[in-house]
């Protein structure tokens, strides 16, 4: 039996809005938030729910 998985594809949907797990509301547009110089150790993002400013996700970057 062969476990071969079929790949997923990434759609672009400009139709429909993404909705917060937290307060359930659509998302038309999403915070965000830094600490840190994006130089040398990088910056630390933070992504919140403009209505309940729940926590969505995190993201680290640097720049070189």
């Amino acid at each position: 039996m062969s476990s071969a998985r079929a790949p997923w594809a990434l759609i672009d949907r400009e139709d429909i809005a993404p909705i917060c797990p937290h307060c359930e509301h659509e998302l038309t547009e999403v915070y965000r938030r830094g600490t840190g110089f994006p130089l040398g150790q990088g910056r630390t993002l933070v992504y919140f729910c403009p209505r309940c400013h729940k926590v969505l996700g995190f993201a680290q970057g640097r720049v070189f």
